[in-house]
Order: C-alpha cells, then structure tokens, then sequence
C-alpha cells in the first residue's frame, strides 16, 4: 500500500466519523429500542428513559 492510499484511508475515516457523530441517534445504546420524540422535540428512549443530551458519550 502506498503513503497516499493510507492517507486517503485516514482521511476518509475521519470523514465517516464526523458524519457519523453529526446525525442524533437512532437508537438507545443501552437496549437497542428506536428513540422516540418527546413533547419538546428532544429525543428519548421509551424503555429506560435515555437522552443523549445527557450522556456526553454518545458523541
């Protein structure tokens, strides 16, 4: 593999990352279950009661 396949590798990984983080969640990280919208628009998980504003670690 050549210097400029593995930054090209790097980069896009980088780009898949930050794509990734740009998009609120789908789902609940603890179970699985779909996100559900609440009354104010903000998302939550209907199972435990998840909110990914409030769980730093989801970004």
């Amino acid at each position: 593999m050549a210097w400029e396949q593995l930054v090209e590798v790097i980069r896009r990984a980088r780009q898949d990352h930050d794509d990734y983080v740009s998009q609120p969640p789908r789902a609940c990280p603890h179970d699985g279950e779909p996100l559900k919208v609440r009354p104010d628009g903000g998302l939550f998980c209907p199972s435990d009661g998840w909110r990914p504003e409030m769980d730093p670690s989801w970004h």
